[in-house]
C-alpha cells in the first residue's frame, strides 16, 4: 500500500503547477544593475577615446529616433554616443587630474544642455558636411518654439483638405469651426502658432493635421578634440 500511495503521490506532484521559486534563471538573463551599466559605458567612452583620433562634442536638436539612427549609419565607422551628461563627464575626466587622455577635459567641461560625442577618424570639415547634408525636417513637439507664424484665414480653404468627421476634435483644439453641408467653415482668421512662441499641445497637434513640419533635426559641433591634446571650442565661432 506504500507503494501504491508513493506512485499516486508523484503523479500528483506532476500535475500540479510548478513553483516559480524553482525555476532556474539563465545568468545571461539577469538585467544589468544600473551602476554595472554605467560602468560600462564609462569604460566604453574610455576605449573609444584610444580606438579614435578625434574626439566632436555635439548638440542635438530636435531628436528623433530614426533620425539618429539614420546619421549613426552615415558616421561610420565613427560612434555617436549618447548618454548622461554626467556619465560621459565622468568617463572624459574634467581636470588634468583625472582626464583619460591628454587635454581631453576642456572638451568634457563644455557638456551641457542635450548633447552627444563623435568618437571618428574623420576631419572636422567630413562631418560638419554630414551634418549640413542631413537635416530631416518632423512634426513639431509642444513645448518647442514655432519656427513660423501659422495664420488661418476664414471660410473653407483653410481646411479644405481635412475630412468633415474632424470638425468635432477641431473645436476640442481651440479652432472657431462649424460644419456645414459637409464642409468645415471656420468662422473667423485663427493664429494657429506665433514664430519664436512656445507652442502648446494643441497648437501641435493642429500643424500635424495640417502637415505642417516645424522641427529640423539638427546637429552642431560645440567643440573639436584630437589626440596630439588639441582642442578647439567651435561654439564662439558660430555668432
Amino acid at each position: 500500500s506504500s507503494g501504491i500511495r508513493a506512485q499516486a503521490g508523484k503523479e500528483l506532484a506532476e500535475k500540479m503547477p510548478k513553483s516559480k521559486r524553482a525555476k532556474v534563471v539563465s545568468l545571461t538573463k539577469v538585467k544589468k544593475r544600473p551602476k554595472e551599466k554605467k560602468d560600462d559605458l564609462i569604460e566604453d567612452i574610455r576605449e573609444s577615446c584610444e580606438k579614435f583620433s578625434r574626439v566632436f562634442l555635439v548638440s542635438i536638436e530636435n531628436e528623433r529616433n530614426q533620425f539618429m539612427q539614420e546619421v549613426r549609419k552615415q558616421l561610420r565607422p565613427g560612434k555617436l554616443v549618447c548618454t548622461k551628461n554626467k556619465v560621459m563627464q565622468t568617463a572624459l575626466g574634467t581636470s588634468p587630474e583625472n582626464e583619460c587622455q591628454d587635454n581631453i577635459h576642456k572638451l568634457s567641461q563644455m557638456i551641457s544642455g542635450h548633447c552627444a560625442l563623435l568618437f571618428t577618424n574623420q576631419s572636422p570639415e567630413e562631418v560638419e558636411k554630414i551634418f549640413a547634408e542631413y537635416r530631416p525636417s518632423d512634426f513639431a513637439r509642444s513645448g518647442s518654439n514655432a519656427t513660423g507664424t501659422v495664420t488661418l484665414s476664414r471660410g473653407t480653404d483653410a481646411l479644405a483638405a481635412l475630412p468633415h468627421s474632424i470638425e468635432a476634435h477641431l473645436r476640442q483644439l481651440g479652432l472657431p469651426t462649424v460644419l456645414k453641408e459637409g464642409q468645415i467653415h471656420l468662422l473667423g482668421e485663427h493664429t494657429v502658432c506665433t514664430a519664436g512662441k512656445e507652442l502648446s499641445a494643441d497648437a501641435a497637434q493642429v500643424l500635424k493635421l495640417l502637415d505642417i513640419k516645424q522641427a529640423n533635426f539638427t546637429l552642431t559641433v560645440e567643440a573639436h578634440w584630437q589626440k596630439n591634446g588639441d582642442f578647439k571650442d567651435c561654439s564662439a565661432l558660430e555668432d
